[in-house]
Parts: C-alpha cells; structure tokens; sequence
C-alpha cells in the first residue's frame, strides 16, 4: 500500500459501492446545511439583545462562527470525491459539534432570569459544556493527527489519540459536575443542578484541571506529528503539509497559552486560537486547489467566495442590529422590532457589490484554471519520482520504512552499498529482501526491526516485494525506453 495521501490523491481506491457512496455523499451535503442553518440560529438568538449573550466582531465570535461553516462545508466538498475520508468527516462532526454547543449554550443563556424562561433553557445550558472542547480540542488534534494520508503517522501515535479522548471525558466530568454556580457573571446565584456534593468536589475540580492539561499536551503532539511527517514527506504531501503546518502548529501554541490562568492574556490566546482554526479547512483546501487532486477548483473557489461573503454578511447584520437597537432604546426607551427590518435592508443592499468584491479577489489568488504549470510540474515531479532509479530508490526506502513501521531501512546496489536510505541507518537488518528485476542502484532492499519490537508480517514483506519488483520494473523502462 503506497503512502500516498489517501484524502488527496484521486488513484486512490473508490471505497464503497456506488449506492453507498451517494448516500454518505447527500449525508455530507444535509450535515453542512446544518451547520450553516446552527449558525442562522446562534445569529437569531443573539438578536434578541440579551448581553449574555452577545456577538460581535471580535476574534472569538469569528472563530466560533468561522468554525462552525467552513469545517462542515469543505468537509462535504471532500466527501463528493471521496465519500470514506475520516479527515473529512472528522471536519464535519468538528463544526456540526461546535454548532450545537454553541446554539444550546445560547437558547438556555436567553432563556434564563431575568429574561422570559423558554422550556429546556436549564437542561440546554447544561448540555451545551459537552460539546466544546471535544468539538475543538479532540477534532483539531485528531486532524492534525490524520492529514494528509488518512491515518495515522505510525501505530505509536495512537497513544496520542488515547490523551486526547481522556483529557475530553477528565474536562467534560469536571465541568459537566462541578459543585457551585453555573456561571456567577452571567448567572448569579444559578447552581449547577448536576454539581456533586462538596466532599467530592475536589476530586471532580482535578478531573478538570487534568483533562485540561491532557487535552493541551495531545495539542502540542498533533503538532508535533505534522512536523515529523512533513520531515518524511514526499513531494506531494509535503506540498499539502505547508498549508496547514505553521497555521496549525500557531494556533496549538495559542490554545496552549489559554489554558493558562493568565486573563486577559489566555483570553485573547483563545480567540486567535479560535481564529487559526477555523482557518485550518480553508488551508486544506487551497492544498486541494493548488495540485488538482480532486478538480474540484470551482467548488472550492465558490466555498470561499460565498463563505467569507456569509461571515462578513453575519457580523455586519449582528453588529448593526446591535447599534440600531441601541438608538431605539435610546430615543423611544424600548427595542423594536423594526431594527431587525432595517438591519435587513442594509444587509441587503451590500450583498450584491461585496459578492463581486470577493469574487475579485478569490478569482485572483486562488483560480488555478488558468495557471496549471504549478501543477503540472508537480505532476511531473512525481512521476520522476517512480520511475528515475535514484529518486524510486529514495521513495521506496520511505515507503517501506512507513509501512512497515521500521526503524530504518536501505535500498542497496549489487556490491551492497546503500542507494537511498530512510529512517534511522545503518541498523541491523531484520529482512532483506532481493529485488526481482532489479539492478544497478536496485539490486536489494534492507528493512530493520519493527519501532515496536515485534516481528514483521509475513504478508507485509510479500506485499513489499512486489512493490519493489514493480519499481524495478519502472526504473528499468527509465533506463531502457525503447525495451
């Protein structure tokens, strides 16, 4: 099986039947209009003016907002070409989880003393603390975990999955049963109908304060794993990795800074956090665009243009009603319902020339019909990659090292001196494995113990025998093109 990024590179396998396929797909496509109409309902919600729950322009409000579409969206563009991405779905379940969160904690806000009580405003306001950090905190380390080949780096990182899904239940215990009052600022003297007796509540504060710490050490891994993946990355992929690893790696720091108990400074930390990742599916998909993996330029294109245009257009009407229901209280001592009439309007108006003004400006940077021989050079790379025999040396040592989850590993000439070499090396060799066909530069490959002691699978060495005699088999044609 080739390294090969399984999300991103159209020769991969189709997966499902076709009957299967399209229901994943139309499933993709309803999950990210809810996502868009959670966030029609936060925006509505806020729009009664209750200032505990407020949006505005502000760096969290952008990045929850942000989230919430974009994540779902370009998910569900992914998923038209390729219905079984964990990636992609992973993006889904990251911005329809962050978008319920964020649609209960509002309705149970507004529904609270002293404004008018609305059924299950209590009950909402509970539930809401499960969906924020595993939302956040889970999705974004397991997709950084996951990107660009699906799958994780080496089997040792699933330990880092395992941090990451304890430090979510260790935070959501610890809040979802903290003794005391829900929130003193927005609700004062409201207790937490699940808080557990005082003798146990410095047990369930520890769970938090450790979950939290779990959760911000599984961030720095994720990130941790992006760079030692672009560091083994071929061209491709690493190409893909650049969009994501610095924005990724800032927003891992960010996040970790929040976790401090430094206000206002984690504060802020946590809203460019926030920022960073919303902007991390945007980043996959210029990754997409920028090497034609899936033709999907178009889509991709039209996301961007209508999903800026739909977060400026959302935090010009939350502003504006905000203003306008200000000067109501102002000048006749009460809200009015004609401030969301004219808000409306105004809303309106500026659709059509910011639509075209965003257009201008994605059309410019990210239309790549035009301006292919990025692409093509990078296509063309790659082939050399397979076939020119010290670069397919280079690739095969990789690949073998990878999936084998080797220490190391050599690719060697006929006087057993190594061509390419991957991982740790020289080692001791524990299979070595002559090349049919091969020669020259391809003579036989080196492959050293398992990272995990073990020893190696019979059908994975069969599987990378064959791999080999096809690579030889490609270098020979190279060299011999009239063969």
């Amino acid at each position: 099986m080739s390294g090969t990024s399984a999300i991103l590179d159209p020769t991969a396998a189709e997966g499902p039947s076709v009957r299967n396929a399209a229901r994943l797909q139309w499933l993709a496509v309803g999950l990210a209009l809810v996502a868009l109409a959670q966030c029609v309902g936060i925006i509505l919600i806020s729009a009664v003016g209750d200032e505990r729950f407020p949006i505005s322009f502000d760096l969290v409000t952008i990045g929850f907002l942000g989230s919430v579409i974009l994540f779902p969206v370009m998910g569900a563009l992914i998923i038209q070409r390729r219905p079984v991405t964990r990636v992609a779905w992973l993006m889904i379940a990251t911005g329809v989880g962050l978008g319920f969160g964020l649609f209960l904690f509002g309705y149970g806000t507004t529904g609270m003393p002293p404004a008018p009580p609305r059924p299950l405003a209590l009950e909402a306001l509970v539930l809401s603390q499960l969906f924020f950090i595993p939302s956040i905190a889970a999705g974004a380390v397991l997709l950084l975990l996951l990107f660009p080949t699906d799958r994780l780096l080496e089997p040792r990182w699933r330990i880092v999955v395992a941090i990451t899904l304890a430090g979510v239940v260790l935070y959501d215990l610890g809040t979802l049963f903290h003794g005391g009052a829900m929130d003193q600022d927005r609700f004062p003297g409201l207790q937490n109908p699940l808080g557990v007796p005082a003798a146990w509540a410095p047990l369930v504060g520890l769970a938090a304060v450790l979950g939290n710490i779990l959760v911000t050490i599984a961030a720095l891994l994720g990130a941790l794993s992006l760079v030692v993946r672009y560091r083994r990355a071929n061209l491709v992929e690493a190409a893909q990795i650049r969009w994501i690893a610095l924005l990724a790696t800032l927003a891992a720091i960010a996040f970790a800074i929040s976790a401090l108990p430094i206000k206002p400074e984690s504060e802020v930390a946590f809203g460019i956090g926030l920022v960073l990742l919303s902007g991390m599916p945007i980043a996959i998909g210029i990754a997409i665009t920028r090497y034609h993996l899936f033709d999907i330029d178009r889509l991709i294109n039209r996301t961007l243009v209508y999903g800026s245009l739909t977060a400026i257009l959302a935090g010009v009407f939350t502003a504006a009603i905000g203003l306008a229901q200000r000067v109501f209280v102002a000048v006749t001592g009460e809200k009015s319902d004609a401030a969301i009439v004219l808000t409306t309007l105004v809303v309106a108006t500026l659709y059509a020339p910011l639509r075209k003004r965003l257009e201008a400006i994605v059309d410019r940077r990210f239309r790549y019909d035009q301006h292919r021989f990025g692409a093509y050079r990078d296509e063309v790379t790659r082939i050399l990659g397979l076939v020119e025999p010290s670069r397919a040396a280079e690739r095969l040592a990789i690949e073998a090292v990878r999936e084998l989850a080797a220490t190391g590993g050599a690719v060697v000439d006929a006087e057993d001196r190594p061509t390419a070499s991957a991982g740790e090396w020289p080692v001791p060799p524990a299979v070595r494995l002559a090349i049919p066909g091969g020669g020259g530069s391809l003579a036989a490959i080196l492959v050293g113990p398992r990272l995990d002691a073990q020893p190696h699978d019979p059908r994975s060495i069969a599987e990378l025998q064959e791999v080999a005699q096809l690579v030889a088999a490609a270098a020979l044609i190279h060299r011999n093109p009239q063969s």
